[in-house]
């Protein structure tokens, strides 16, 4: 059991932020947990849990214990000839399992590629990108109670994901720890290409094989957000809202040509179109700044956690006074 102090954390999470762990450990198994938990017990001290530190706000410090879950196996569990399931451990680092899940032949995740960040952070945030959620593919979710260390397993309704939401962000957050996620994938090669830019894409050179179509993805991701080692950032930061239809036909009389996708109920603005609409695109806040290429996107120059909120705040704030919309931000604050 390797249990560090005062440990730096800086490179631990992709803002860049200047932020230190009271103490911290990175285990592999629910053995290694459990050694920890105690240590943590005896030393009157909180378990946390940080993943790949890519969807995190930190502050300058963090009390407690911080555990870092590294497991990256990945096993089958069940399959056929249309179907496979395996069970991945939440350490595996998430495009690295996209990309080896497609060449394979397992598909399903394509529309995900190139998005950072750890496996078992994936339920948390329910990930999604180009008209794709991962809830789609989860079959279970794997691990356990931190207060008990009681071992659990939810199934995928009792995950109640929702656009960008889950119960480990909700009701459980900062309560668990996820070990392992089983996915359900397919043999099939049909693809999503549904989304912008995607169709334009398809439209221009033909319907992609799911590996080709991760491909795109990553090419467009690339070319519209900046690599966190060069500039430090936490990916999308603000959430696409979903309006209701009448604030849409508000909105669309004073902005004709504003993007917008149906939903079941209500209608999903694109949130960086929102802050571009505004000329947000490089304005600075202080050390953080919005991506001069895409709005939704915070670039952080050197700030704390809580000057990255703080220009969060501002442009929540902006956005609403424009246009009567709430926005939502991704990363979850570390507390």
């Amino acid at each position: 059991m390797n249990i560090e102090q005062n440990v730096a954390l800086r490179e631990l999470n992709t803002l860049g932020v200047a932020s230190y762990a009271q103490f911290m450990a990175k285990v592999s198994s629910i053995e290694e947990l459990a050694e920890v938990a105690a240590f943590a017990q005896a030393s009157n001290l909180k378990l946390k849990v940080l993943g790949g530190g890519s969807n995190v706000v930190l502050p300058e410090s963090v009390s407690g214990l911080i555990v870092q879950f590294l497991n990256c196996q990945c096993d089958i569990l069940k399959e056929d000839d249309t179907s496979i399931l395996i069970r991945v451990g939440a350490g595996f680092n998430w495009h690295e399992l996209v990309m080896y899940t497609l060449q394979q032949g397992w598909n399903g995740l394509q529309n995900l590629a190139y998005i950072p960040g750890l496996v078992g952070a994936a339920p948390v945030q329910n990930i999604g990108a180009y008209g794709v959620e991962v809830k789609e593919f989860i079959q279970s979710v794997h691990g356990v109670f931190l207060e008990s260390l009681e071992k659990f397993e939810f199934d995928n309704a009792a995950c109640k994901f929702e656009y960008r939401e889950s119960v480990f962000k909700q009701a459980l957050d900062g309560k668990v720890l996820i070990t392992a996620v089983d996915f359900v994938l397919s043999k099939a090669a049909s693809v999503n290409v549904g989304y912008s830019p995607l169709d334009q894409m398809a439209n221009e050179r033909g319907a992609p094989s799911p590996l080709e179509l991760a491909r795109w993805v990553i090419s467009v991701r690339k070319s519209k957000l900046p690599q966190p080692s060069e500039l430090p950032n936490a990916g999308s930061f603000f959430k696409n809202p979903v309006i209701s239809d009448a604030a849409f036909e508000n909105l669309a009389s004073r902005y004709p040509d504003a993007p917008h996708y149906k939903q079941e109920q209500g209608v999903k603005i694109p949130a960086g179109w929102l802050i571009d609409k505004m000329g947000y695109k490089g304005k600075a806040f202080g050390p953080v700044s919005v991506h001069k290429q895409q709005a939704l996107v915070l670039v952080n120059n050197g700030g704390s956690g809580e000057e990255v909120l703080a220009a969060a705040h501002e442009i929540k704030e902006a956005v609403f006074e424009r246009y009567g919309i709430k926005l939502e931000q991704e990363p979850r604050v570390f507390v």
